[in-house]
């Protein structure tokens, strides 16, 4: 995954016309012993990517930490410790992805990501503590300090560490041995809900979205997050502007969509009390480094941007 995510992201700033080489003093790329230009390693990717805050960010971070401390023979160990933080980072990968480069390019037909579940036997749990036990103190010490830094949003974001709770099904097996069928509610009849609920355990799971908490310190008005831009760029950068990027970026529903709830909530959050949509502040920083030069402005929007003082 290390170098996957490195990959997306210099693709991503191929894409917006970001150097992402490493310069000499004369200017020039600088080289490998192999001879190749020497290009930005994944930590230096992210700090470009994403605000300092950004659970995402910090979930490559954990990783890139970990990444030279632990050796192979503790594989099983570091499973155990960080499945969780693993499954953040292969589904924030595909997300990315998706929304950077369209879904032609999802690794879902491809992929299938893994679910890491503790043993539901007694003798399992305690075979998972003792693999717990035997990673090295360098690296429980390691995420240990890591962590401590980290606020408590970041900590109980589903982008830094995505966590499942497994409850058995009890009844026959040819009750809980079907595969199961995911169904979101809204597509379904007032007659198709009825008789899922009369069929009780079919295999069936219904998905109600759960609208997120919107009542966040940094959230900000369309129009406060466009003047927000505005005040960090040397451009004129008007509503229009704004509206294309959001549209672009795919962090909030269209117009009419009737899931107004499901956005990217990095970025921007559905406020149901007045039925209108609010950006964070980690979608202004976003923003800004996307569109901060001429040559950034053009390649977003296709055409020159004006000078505050035309």
């Amino acid at each position: 995954m290390h170098l996957a995510w490195q990959n997306l992201l210099h693709a991503e700033f191929e894409k917006q016309g970001i150097d992402f080489t490493y310069k000499g003093k004369d200017g020039r790329p600088l080289k490998t012993k192999d001879g190749d230009v020497k290009t930005w390693e994944l930590m230096r990717c992210a700090e470009e990517a994403y605000a300092e805050g950004d659970p995402i960010r910090k979930n490559i971070e954990f990783f890139v930490g970990i990444r030279n401390k632990i050796e192979h023979r503790f594989q099983k160990s570091l499973l155990v410790a960080t499945g969780a933080r693993a499954h953040a980072l292969v589904i924030n990968y595909e997300a990315e992805v998706v929304a950077r480069f369209g879904g032609e390019h999802s690794l879902s037909s491809e992929l299938r990501f893994p679910v890491f579940v503790q043993s539901l036997t007694p003798e399992g749990v305690d075979q998972q503590l003792d693999l717990r036990k035997k990673l090295p103190a360098k690296v429980r010490s390691y995420i240990t300090r890591f962590e401590a830094n980290l606020t408590d949003a970041v900590k109980e974001s589903e982008r830094y560490e995505y966590r499942v709770l497994l409850t058995p099904l009890k009844g026959s097996k040819s009750e809980a041995d079907l595969a199961v069928t995911f169904l979101k509610a809204e597509s379904l009849s007032d007659e198709e809900r009825q008789d899922l609920t009369n069929r009780s355990r079919t295999g069936t799971v219904v998905i109600t979205e759960k609208q997120r908490d919107i009542y966040l310190k940094d959230a900000l008005a369309p129009s406060k997050a466009r003047a927000a831009i505005a005040a960090r760029i040397p451009f004129v950068f008007q509503q229009h502007h704004f509206t294309q990027m959001w549209k672009i970026h795919g962090v909030r529903p269209a117009a009419g969509d009737p899931s107004k709830e499901r956005t990217d909530n990095r970025y921007c959050l559905y406020n149901a009390a007045h039925d209108n949509y609010v950006f964070t502040k980690a979608y202004v920083e976003r923003c800004v480094k996307e569109i901060d030069t001429p040559d950034k402005f053009r390649a977003f929007f296709g055409k020159d941007p004006i000078g505050k003082s035309e």
